[in-house]
């Protein structure tokens, strides 16, 4: 798993909030690349310029994908069960910073504990939500000490959170996704509506179950478990 799965996990997880950052740049500063290409930066010119960043992060040793798996990278004895940790830990990560990635984007706006209006308040709380979702990922790719306490609660909340839509919001909920459908072209009956939102309800139980059992699976590192410098990196041995 060191050999191959980690550079790759690596380079993914930089690749992940390096092109958020880009992306998040592009939609908060649109006359930046009108100014050089003439149009919105397409996902090309995007993904092109992540991959340059991630190349000069490597090149400066500021990889934050190869700093989250430094323990996992160097942990002894090798051949442990680090499988759970690599899997729960790149989804909060990645699950976190698409969240917020959702907060500049286009389209309707996110609701989060039966708020419907982008007023500071929801935007605060959605963010500081995803970025404790995010948290909660760093945790456990780190084998951090506490991290599947709190991977346990983060994952339980999304259950909770909703839970509370569904009791409170059901009405709205399912009118915009009435009208949602209705925009496309594809009107649904109001029975159907009120299926889909009692199956997202079971897909979200489901799910997070899923996410609870497999954390049973993971680690945590010692407390006074010291991390060792990474192969290649300044100050390994290598």
């Amino acid at each position: 798993m060191r050999k191959y799965v980690l550079p790759l996990l690596g380079l993914y997880l930089d690749f992940v909030w390096i092109n958020a950052i880009v992306v998040l740049a592009d939609r908060l500063f649109p006359g930046i690349a009108e100014t050089f290409l003439g149009q919105p930066m397409p996902v090309r010119a995007q993904t092109a310029l992540s991959l340059i960043l991630i190349g000069l992060a490597r090149l400066t040793n500021a990889s934050l994908g190869q700093r989250l798996l430094s323990y996992a990278w160097s942990e002894q004895p090798a051949g442990q069960r680090q499988w759970p940790n690599l899997l729960l830990g790149t989804a909060g990560f990645v699950s976190g910073i698409g969240q917020l990635k959702r907060l500049t984007g286009s389209g309707d706006v996110v609701p989060f504990l039966s708020m419907f209006e982008d007023t500071p308040l929801m935007i605060a709380a959605f963010a500081l939500y995803a970025a404790l979702y995010g948290w909660c990922g760093v945790a456990l790719l780190r084998f951090a000490p506490g991290a599947k306490l709190f991977g346990a609660l983060i994952f339980a909340s999304s259950v909770l959170l909703a839970g509370i839509d569904f009791l409170f919001s059901r009405d709205v909920l399912i009118a915009r996704m009435m009208m949602r459908e209705a925009s496309k072209g594809r009107p649904i009956p109001l029975e159907r509506a009120e299926f889909f939102l009692s199956l997202s309800l079971l897909y979200t139980l489901v799910f997070s179950g899923i996410l609870l059992v497999i954390l049973l699976f993971c680690r945590e590192r010692p407390t006074a478990a010291l991390e060792r410098p990474l192969e290649g990196s300044p100050g390994s041995p290598a």
